[in-house]
């Protein structure tokens, strides 16, 4: 299995010029929420930040690169 795995979700969000608040709002959730799924780290949140990144255009290069390495 794939394994995606951020070292800090917020500073990924700033990089793709969103907000938490704009971020709640694409998941149609409050920022609350938003906070509480960063603090519980689990998969899932690492992966909604992948498929952010991969929808705004930023997904760094060495990220796809690591991905294919370790399947």
């Amino acid at each position: 299995p794939m394994i995606i795995r951020y070292l800090n979700i917020k500073a990924e969000f700033k990089k793709l010029g969103l907000t938490n608040k704009k971020v709640a709002a694409i998941l149609e959730i409050s920022p609350q929420n938003l906070d509480y799924l960063i603090k519980q780290d689990k998969p899932r949140i690492h992966w909604i930040t992948f498929g952010l990144a991969n929808y705004y255009g930023g997904i760094d290069d060495n990220l796809i690169k690591e991905m294919n390495n370790d399947s």
